[in-house]
């Protein structure tokens, strides 16, 4: 079988650009103010705009999604690398379906089973996601992806009963 690659970059949200705003904004205060009063605003300068820039890198995601021989790998893809944050056979997976579906209901906040969440989508509006709960060595996770439609039909030749889609 052929290999599935699906490359996910994650969008800045407003609160986050907002954020990175406020920060560019105080590393200029504090210049200003070691310029204009006191030597002593500099080091605040420095911290501020290190931390920004910091931030900027940091708040940069990639994920690649990778289907082949019915496996499933998931990696956040950065300047350094890639590291491998899942890996799972598609047997494995309990529940594919869309976020509203009542297959997943018991897994939604609020819902009647706890479970950790694992959010690998980009957050563009016209993208449709998915939830994914699958169970390995006895533990449950629940993983937002953005899957293709390629990807979903591969997933449902290799695992037919998970798929709700």
């Amino acid at each position: 079988m052929d290999t599935i690659v699906i490359p996910i970059q994650r969008e800045t949200r407003p609160t986050e650009k907002l954020l990175r705003g406020i920060m560019i904004g105080l590393a200029v205060l504090f210049l200003l103010q070691g310029i204009l009063f006191s030597r002593g605003f500099m080091l605040p300068c420095l911290l501020t705009a290190g931390l920004s820039i910091w931030y900027g890198i940091t708040i940069r995601r990639e994920y690649e999604y990778i289907l082949e021989n019915g496996w499933m790998r998931i990696y956040r893809v950065s300047d350094r690398g890639r590291f491998l944050q899942h890996e799972f056979q598609l047997e494995d997976i309990v529940v594919l379906a869309r976020p509203d579906d009542p297959a997943v209901a018991p897994y939604r906040k609020g819902g009647s089973e706890r479970i950790r969440k694992f959010d690998y989508t980009s957050y563009k509006p016209d993208v449709p996601y998915y939830t994914m709960i699958v169970a390995q060595d006895g533990i449950r996770i629940k993983l937002l992806l953005d899957l293709t439609r390629e990807a979903v039909e591969r997933i449902r030749r290799e695992n037919r009963n998970a798929v709700r889609c």
